[in-house]
């Protein structure tokens, strides 16, 4: 099987393209600082639907433990995106 991007032949059952990798394509660094921009995109986007549940409904009625979910679901979304995004490429 052929690399999609660098064109070299890819050993049976390889998971990913190791001239590619070797090459210097996404190193450590790299996919650890999409991770935590990924993670961030997602806290400041949870967080806007927590402040308008928590200001629509107040802090009863178990509306802060809902508030609360929606950043922490966002953020680990955010983050496995981007670490996905920046091991990509």
């Amino acid at each position: 099987m052929k690399c999609a991007k660098c064109g070299q032949e890819v050993p049976e059952g390889a998971i990913y393209c190791p001239f590619c990798v070797a090459g210097g394509s996404a190193g450590e660094k790299e996919i650890i600082r999409g991770g935590i921009k990924g993670g961030l995109i997602g806290l400041a986007l949870g967080l806007i639907p927590a402040a308008l549940l928590l200001y629509v409904y107040g802090p009863e009625r178990g509306i802060k433990a809902i508030a609360f979910a929606v950043p922490v679901a966002t953020f680990t979304t955010g983050l496995i995106l981007g670490l996905v995004k920046a091991k990509r490429n």
